[in-house]
């Protein structure tokens, strides 16, 4: 059986699950709850709250609290010193990382159930949809899948010996052996001892750009696709000498140790490079994807309300005729909902999979925190309301608060579709790395000590007007700031977000650059507070504005940078436009 035949069956086999899952969501979640108490009613945290006497949802809400990390920190750190049957009772099977607090990722443990559904759902529920799109639509059978995946799947060992990785790069962990048949990329690419040595976009390309078999591309985010095409328009001819001389140019980084091994794997290829070359001195306004690559028929990658200008700008390269499955809604928590059809923006909540509660948000107040809210089951949502996400799992997770923020779009059946909206204390995330705000005010903070600089409010916004992608960190200071000490903020920026997050550190030469400094015309913060006050909010509402994540938020800080930016010029062109339309 080919490969990709194998993966639309599984695949397939998940489709039906859901679709037999969401007739009945409510049977399903109250089902999918007993299982999880029952089996970890001999846990140290079920003997806590007396899972054994819980006998209802009702009964559950009023028993257990809810909760976030911190509540579990000091099981994990237990688990991982060999001790058994503290969160759940079962076999730890490994560790997911999910983006913690300056710097510390959370380690969360992954029980069996929970990874066979992150492996099915995750990994094939993609390719069979695809294949029926393919076949419902076009008529055509999905061909050999051989493919381009922008990621680095790494990982290391906790202290009782389970792997630790990212929930995104469990389903191809465990296909390691078989990687080589439906991808371009040698194991040593995909499974790099040292990403941050490498760059990542030239090495993907330079072993896609010679397989004219492509038929998909694939990623994590939507984002490290765009940037791998930006790193293509802008370096080309370099990809082409190469193919043509089959070498990897000097100014690439990246270690002896492969480039030894990929010298011994690249032959001279001069027709592949003139052929490469005739697309690419055509332009790139017109897509240039399928002219690379004839047989590219479908792309996949997570895709949130916010990376959606990131696919208006992958389809200029890809063109508006080749689909986009947004592969779903999950992490190191669990896999909560799958698209069910291409080109969706939206996913199907999944009933089976973990035990879902909901905090309504007040779109007066995004920001409202109350300490003990009320929470609404699966089945009493609303389309059009947001609300954040609270799961319990099968991995010892139990009303737990995601502090994901989604908005019900629609039913599915009888199951609500909901479209990921936004994390509440999220700061950035250019390349998946996750950048959260108490990482970039902790960053602040030590930058500003390190230089003695008095400020009176920053910000920090994502800036794709160069290649690779930055942080733009706009400053109000309480005096001129010189060439000299802007450089030094930019460094020591740079150097706190490496210590704080490992993701950005890995990212940091190939996929985000350099964080540029601005500074703000004084009084820009005052200005802000008032126009909020004056548009009829209470001042105690008001919270600092750290991530320029709303037009109306970029509109106003942009508009008041005193400094040389390309992020600024950039947004300024695109705001003569829309004005000029």
């Amino acid at each position: 059986m080919p490969f990709s035949d194998l993966g639309i069956y599984l695949g397939d086999v998940s489709l039906l699950e859901i679709e037999h899952y969401t007739k009945d969501p409510v049977k399903a979640q109250n089902a999918l709850l007993r299982k999880i108490l029952r089996r970890s009613r001999t846990s140290e945290y079920g003997r806590k709250y007396r899972f054994d006497r819980i006998a209802s949802v009702e009964a559950f809400r009023r028993t257990v609290p809810l909760s976030t990390y911190a509540d579990y920190a000091p099981y994990v750190e237990r688990m991982m010193r060999g001790e058994r049957n503290l969160m759940y009772t079962g076999r730890n099977v490994r560790y997911c990382t999910s983006s913690g607090s300056v710097g510390k990722p959370k380690m969360l443990p992954k029980s069996v159930s929970d990874l066979w559904k992150m492996q099915c759902i995750g990994f094939s529920c993609s390719v069979a949809t695809a294949a029926h799109d393919l076949r419902r639509k076009k008529g055509i059978r999905m061909p050999r899948q051989v493919g381009l995946l922008t990621m680095a799947l790494t990982g290391h060992t906790a202290p009782d010996g389970k792997k630790i990785n990212d929930a995104g790069q469990v389903p191809l962990d465990y296909l390691k052996c078989i990687m080589p048949l439906f991808c371009t990329s040698p194991l040593s690419l995909m499974y790099p001892t040292r990403e941050q040595l490498l760059d990542m976009p030239y090495l993907q390309l330079r072993f896609a750009l010679e397989d004219q078999s492509v038929s998909y591309l694939g990623s994590l985010v939507i984002t490290l696709l765009t940037t791998m095409f930006d790193y293509l328009e802008h370096n080309w001819q370099m990809l082409c000498d190469d193919i043509e001389k089959g070498v990897i140019d000097p100014s690439v980084r990246v270690t002896p140790e492969l480039r030894a091994e990929y010298s011994k794997k690249l032959r001279p290829n001069p027709a592949r490079a003139d052929e490469l070359r005739r697309v690419f001195q055509k332009g790139f306004d017109d897509p240039v994807a399928p002219r690379i690559w004839p047989r590219l028929c479908w792309v996949y990658g997570m895709v949130s309300s916010t990376l959606k200008v990131y696919v208006e700008k992958l389809r200029r390269y890809i063109g508006p005729d080749i689909p986009i499955h947004n592969m779903g809604y999950g992490a190191a928590e669990g896999f909560f909902a799958m698209a069910t059809e291409l080109d969706a923006d939206d996913y199907v909540l999944l009933p089976h999979c973990v035990f879902f509660e909901f905090i309504p948000v007040d779109d007066n107040d995004p920001n409202a925190e109350d300490e003990h809210p009320q929470t609404l089951l699966l089945h009493e949502l609303e389309i059009g309301k947001k609300y954040e996400v609270v799961i319990t799992n099968s991995s010892g997770l139990y009303r737990y608060r995601m502090f994901d923020v989604v908005r019900v779009t629609r039913m599915y059946q009888q199951t609500p579709q909901i479209e990921f909206l936004y994390r509440r204390n999220l700061g950035m995330n250019i390349a998946n790395e996750k950048m959260t705000t108490d990482m970039v005010d902790e960053a602040v903070k030590n930058m500003t000590n390190d230089l003695g600089l008095k400020i009176a409010g920053y910000s920090v916004c994502d800036d794709f007007s160069t290649n690779p992608p930055r942080y733009c960190m706009l400053f109000e200071t309480a005096e001129p700031v010189d060439a000299q000490t802007r450089q030094k903020m930019s460094e020591l920026l740079d150097g706190y977000f490496k210590q704080y997050n490992d993701k950005y550190e890995t990212r940091r030469m190939t996929m985000i650059g350099a964080p540029e400094v601005v500074f703000l015309e004084e009084g820009s913060y005052a200005a802000y507070t008032e126009s909020l006050l004056q548009s009829g909010k209470v001042l105690n509402q008001i919270k600092p504005v750290t991530v320029l994540n709303t037009a109306q938020r970029r509109d106003f800080f942009l508009s008041r940078v005193v400094t040389p930016s390309s992020a600024v010029d950039k947004w300024r062109a695109e705001r003569e436009k829309t004005v000029s339309e």
